[in-house]
């Protein structure tokens, strides 16, 4: 469910901040994985269905990245530091 950043206060949008940069950099560290586990699987075997495992999960980090983006603008126009 989306949160309407604007009312949250600075406490709660700098806990928000952490949040998502967390799950971001979780995610995208699972897709960097995934695609050096992909890369070698083509190299010792041929390609396959979970080759292409790393594209499918590319829209779902795109929104973690939006979602985090938005909460970096927020923060930008109440010109609150990042802790963290």
């Amino acid at each position: 469910m989306k949160k309407n950043l604007k009312v949250l206060t600075d406490d709660e949008l700098n806990k928000e901040y952490k949040d998502k940069a967390t799950i971001f950099s979780i995610f995208l560290g699972l897709i960097i994985v995934m695609v050096i586990t992909s890369i070698f699987t083509i190299f010792k075997n041929n390609i396959s269905a979970p080759t292409f495992l790393p594209l499918a999960f590319l829209p779902l980090l795109l929104i973690f990245w939006k979602g985090f983006n938005e909460v970096k603008k927020e923060m930008k126009s109440r010109n609150i530091r990042e802790n963290g």
